[in-house]
């Protein structure tokens, strides 16, 4: 079967990774329903504490079958894809397109930490998340850049005065409201899952269900415990087959600097300057670099 994330996907492995997930959902309902039953026979004294264990395992189980379902989705659409006559110009599905379905998000991106609070890696779900995104990379504010503890929901008016440039900016591609939630655990933060909305007011199950996916991300595409890739040393897992738009930056990043021998932070400066110059997107302007047809001056 055709291999669609760079040596990532397997779909024996997947199907496994599936099992594995619906099994520990099924354990932590287990406890939880034990814990539940014991509320009407303990004592007053032992139910604070028998309540806290069944809510505890009921939001495992949630974030163990959130995670299943998300590798489903992405199975069934890989399946999809492949069962399709060839057609060149059809691309096959991206891991966080299969997310966002799942979340029921249309824009959904996937920002990973590097040094000295940079961006290592960006995934996206649409083209509105990757202009929306370059819009954060462009002006330098956004809510991808945040380092958020747990999930929470901007929409206007606070949108715009908490990014003043973001806020309008993103606005003019229809996005009104903006979800992040933390990916990675508290004292070890490892990105952000953010989710543009093009409504003005998230409801609170939507604002839920990003906080739900990104403990599902955690467990699965983030765990420190999967097996590393030899070639180069990401995970295994179909999230980082996605990761071929953010490469373009950092190659033009260091062709930029290379060309002025300048820092990163200054190559990257000058990216977002002339991206903004030019109304376009940083990545945009990193193909062209790349390609040889536009020279930052």
């Amino acid at each position: 079967m055709w291999d669609g994330t760079g040596g990532r996907y397997d779909p024996s492995a997947m199907r496994g990774l599936i099992e594995t997930e619906r099994g520990r959902a099924d354990r932590a309902a287990a406890v939880a329903r034990r814990h539940e039953g014991l509320l009407g026979t303990t004592t007053e004294a032992m139910r604070p504490f028998h309540r806290r264990m069944a809510e505890l395992h009921r939001a495992t189980e949630c974030k163990h079958r959130a995670a299943a379902t998300l590798h489903v989705g992405y199975l069934d659409a890989v399946g999809r894809w492949a069962d399709r006559p060839a057609e060149p110009a059809v691309v096959p599905p991206a891991f966080m397109t299969a997310v966002a379905d799942a979340s029921g998000v249309e824009s959904l991106v996937v920002t990973l930490f590097g040094l000295a609070g940079r961006d290592s890696a960006v995934v996206v779900s649409d083209p509105v998340a990757a202009r929306v995104h370059d819009l954060e990379e462009v002006l330098g504010e956004g809510p991808s850049r945040n380092r958020p503890l747990r999930p929470g929901v901007c929409s206007e008016p606070e949108l715009s005065g908490r990014w003043p440039r973001f806020g309008p900016a993103a606005r003019e591609f229809g996005i009104h409201a903006v979800v992040s939630a933390p990916l990675g655990l508290p004292d070890a933060l490892m990105g952000t899952l953010t989710a543009y909305r093009f409504e003005a007011e998230p409801d609170v199950a939507v604002a839920r269900s990003v906080g739900v996916f990104a403990e599902a991300l955690t467990e699965t595409a983030l765990n420190p415990a999967v097996r590393l890739d030899g070639a180069d040393g990401l995970p295994v897992h179909p999230l980082f087959g996605d990761l071929d738009r953010r490469v373009v930056v950092h190659q033009a990043t260091g062709m930029v600097m290379a060309a002025h021998d300048c820092s990163v932070s200054d190559a990257q400066a000058m990216l977002r300057a002339h991206a903004f110059a030019r109304n376009g997107s940083v990545t945009e302007l990193a193909q062209a670099i790349v390609a040889g047809t536009y020279r930052l001056t």
